[in-house]
């Protein structure tokens, strides 16, 4: 038969290696024991003594005999022996001074304490660690194991503390903290520059759920310029869809109550009152809102999804509200009903509405366009205006389908250029002469004709063109300027010579 948990004697034995030979003694004598011996002799005789009041089921006198071993300063105190309901952790005593009153928070709700305060000396250039056990009641062990919303976790806070004030949780900046040699993972930080921001750290699931089990905890840290106390608690875990069914449950804002309000502001002589828009999409998930709230002192319409809300203060409690970034706290959270009427009303394609300050709503459109009252959509195309041409496309476009484009004839002397160099000599270059300009702008209903443009090279830098008569020397051609170039005379040596001047005048 398995003995009653209420008779673990292993904790018990390994604390008695751990006791000197005054506190053995001691306990000896209270057992009306033999005192003298050794050391390892003491120990077995207080283990038998042990076993014995197990063995028998003398549970008063096998608690009061481990009152003695866990706690030995209190053999030599007035103080009563230990007793079951009594916490078994009184070897570390407690700190003297206040005892740190945390804020409260919707997510859980402390049950009781674990472990005493202990407190975190200031340390500026060097480390400390502080280490404490977090021994387990029958009962609590037992619940902890039944019970998923019971929890174990680590506060901490910094000075100052006072009886008259609560603190925010907040543990040393360089931190690490270890549950029977594991390293509890956590933010430990909260968010930059956001006091209150920081969570209890959660050590449930590296704890031994087991009856007076001495699980180990070491908290060390370094760099501190103020004194930090931590305590261990047992509370109760609040998940966020209880505290949404919660607030389901709980106080509403009325539809008739919005739009008292929205009147009332729209009366005020001062104010210009017009539209708005109400958008259904959380600002937090950009998702469309299932339980639309707001806090009761913000003066706005807009709200934000309760589900979402929550579950981002869970992560980092900061309280601030969304759309306006006033201080909030659950209980100031309230269900709008006016809001949640228009997501009733309203498809999931809608994003958003209009609210006119006397409170009646209209939908927009799914591409951000209001439809107008009365607008029927057959009536699209009367809405579409014709673009005309202007006359001077309207003729080039006609000239274009007839084929019939008109050319601007060059002066004669320039015609018989072209042919003349349409064939050059060997010698000259294949530099390509200006030949005809096409002429679209020769429309009658045109006031002045569009001249042509000039060539890019000026006439006078082009390079005169020679034709042999058969006699053996080159002739000057006429240019298109009706002359033989900018010089008269004799053509220059070599064909190829480009000759440059002024024009002529």
């Amino acid at each position: 038969m398995a003995p009653h948990p209420a008779f673990e004697t292993n904790t018990v034995e390994q604390k008695v290696k751990t006791l000197v030979n005054a506190h053995l003694k001691s306990i000896l004598k209270k057992e009306n024991l033999l005192v003298s011996g050794v050391k390892v002799a003491m120990q077995r005789r207080i283990n038998a003594q042990l076993h014995l009041h197990a063995d028998n089921q003398d549970l008063n006198r096998f608690n009061r005999l481990k009152g003695f071993i866990m706690n030995p300063e209190s053999m030599n105190s007035p103080a009563a022996p230990y007793q079951l309901n009594q916490l078994p952790y009184s070897n570390f005593p407690q700190v003297a001074g206040p005892r740190p009153i945390f804020k409260d928070s919707p997510f859980y709700t402390i049950l009781q304490h674990l472990t005493p305060v202990q407190e975190c000396k200031v340390r500026e250039a060097t480390r400390d660690t502080i280490e404490c056990k977090i021994i387990l009641k029958p009962d609590v062990a037992d619940k902890l194991v039944s019970e998923p919303d019971l929890r174990v976790m680590i506060f901490c806070a910094s000075e100052p503390i006072s009886h008259f004030s609560k603190v925010d949780i907040a543990f040393p900046h360089q931190v690490e903290i270890k549950v029977n040699l594991d390293e509890v993972k956590a933010n430990l930080r909260g968010l930059k520059n956001r006091a209150g921001s920081t969570r209890p750290a959660d050590i449930t699931n590296l704890l031994r759920k087991r009856a007076y089990y001495e699980n180990s905890m070491t908290l060390t840290y370094a760099l501190t310029h103020k004194k930090f106390y931590f305590v261990v608690y047992l509370v109760r875990q609040h998940p966020v869809e209880e505290l949404v069914a919660k607030l389901k449950s709980g106080k509403t804002i009325s539809k008739d109550q919005v739009i008292r309000e929205m009147i009332s502001k729209a009366q005020d002589s001062d104010v210009q009152a017009i539209g708005s828009i109400i958008s259904l999409k959380c600002p937090l998930s950009t998702l469309r809102i299932d339980v639309p709230c707001r806090s009761t002192i913000c003066t706005h319409n807009q709200c934000f999804d309760a589900t979402s809300f929550l579950q981002l203060q869970e992560q980092a409690p900061t309280w601030t509200c969304p759309v306006c970034n006033k201080t909030v706290s659950f209980e100031a959270l309230e269900t709008d009903l006016y809001v949640d009427d228009i997501l009733k009303s309203t498809p999931k394609t809608i994003d958003q509405v209009t609210v006119e300050p006397d409170g009646k709503w209209s939908r927009i459109s799914e591409h951000g366009a209001r439809p107008k009252p009365g607008h029927d959509s057959s009536d699209d195309d009367e809405d579409l205006v014709e673009i005309k041409d202007p006359p001077r496309v309207t003729a080039v476009k006609n000239e274009m389908a007839n084929g019939s484009i008109s050319m601007r004839t060059p002066p004669t002397s320039s015609r018989e250029q072209s042919a003349t160099s349409s064939v050059p000599p060997p010698s000259i270059g294949t530099k390509r002469s200006v030949s005809a300009v096409i002429d679209l702008t020769s429309d009658d209903e045109e006031e002045n004709p569009r001249h042509p443009k000039k060539s890019a090279t000026p006439a006078y830098l082009t390079t005169p063109t020679y034709s042999s008569p058969g006699n053996g020397r080159a002739q000057p051609v006429a240019n298109s300027l009706g002359s033989f170039g900018p010089y008269s005379g004799n053509p220059p040596a070599e064909p190829n010579y480009i000759q440059r001047g002024y024009p002529h005048r």
